[in-house]
């Protein structure tokens, strides 16, 4: 592992915590809102990990930016394949947590576009790590997504 992917997993690793902090803490009693007391959203497991899939995927990206800035081409549809699944995880994550009415459709496209990048990034897993992580992460957020 260079130093550069150290640097990204480290991040990476650092914000993961952070979001596991924030959705474990507990709401606080804003009378004016009808907000749910229990401290947690019902969308929490999913939400964690469309977060955690779009971190993986924003290294991969980053990965694939730097071979194809190398020429290695064979990365181009996993790089757009990344950045649909970084659009989509985060516009589910800011739906969920408002619960939104939208939110199960959205989960639905999610879906479908991280099966796509898992699919694609499967295709390099063997040669690159960050590629098997941001597959395994889409597969892991399909699974908890279906929950939706």
């Amino acid at each position: 592992m260079n130093r550069k992917e150290l640097l990204q997993k480290a991040g990476m690793a650092v914000a993961v915590s952070g979001i596991l902090s924030t959705l474990s803490a507990e709401d606080h009693d804003h009378s004016t809102m009808a907000a749910s007391t229990s401290g947690k959203s019902k969308y929490s497991k999913a939400m964690m990990a469309a977060m955690h899939c779009q971190l993986a995927a924003e290294v991969c990206l980053s990965h694939c930016l730097t071979e194809l800035g190398k020429g290695d081409k064979s990365l181009a549809a996993c790089a757009t394949s990344t950045r649909e699944v970084i659009s989509l995880c985060e516009s589910f994550v800011k739906l969920a947590s408002q619960s939104s009415t939208y939110t199960k459709k959205l989960a639905n496209l999610c879906i479908e576009v991280c099966e796509a990048c898992a699919k694609e990034c499967d295709k390099h897993a063997n040669h690159h790590a960050v590629c098997k992580e941001c597959r395994d992460s889409c597969l892991t957020c399909v699974k908890e997504l279906k929950k939706v």
